[in-house]
């Protein structure tokens, strides 16, 4: 468990960011349960897809780059570089975007989808996938 601060380079997601698919997504964990015990983040690259999703944690997320969209209960919430849009936990969404997007992500807790038995994650490689 880290104790001291910990700096993350958008460099981690560089490679993948410039080499996306015409409909792809990519997210990258950063902070996960090696350096906090409450909460992660880490950010997603998307490039015009929709991705359903039951959010099973709050999640925080903001605009970077490009145009975001999350739909939920027919609902669309846009968000451009620089918006903050919060989405509370217990929520069938979608995230989607029409062309490339990149947001930064903070959920709570931090071992949501531990908690919430989930193995895979679209857009995580797997070796990158850290379950709690």
């Amino acid at each position: 468990m880290g104790d001291t601060p910990q700096l993350f380079k958008f460099d981690l997601v560089q490679n993948r960011y410039d080499s996306m698919g015409n409909s792809d997504t990519y997210i990258k964990p950063m902070v996960t349960s090696e350096f906090s015990k409450s909460m992660c983040g880490g950010i997603n690259v998307l490039n015009n897809i929709k991705v359903p999703w039951d959010l099973t944690c709050d999640e925080i997320i903001y605009c970077l780059e490009g145009t975001f969209r999350l739909v939920c209960d027919g609902k669309s919430y846009v968000c451009n570089r620089g918006d903050v849009l919060f989405v509370p936990k217990d929520n069938h969404i979608s995230y989607e975007s029409d062309g490339k997007c990149v947001i930064f992500y903070a959920a709570y807790p931090h071992n949501w989808k531990q908690l919430a038995g989930i193995t895979q994650v679209p857009g995580i490689d797997p070796d990158d996938f850290v379950p709690g």
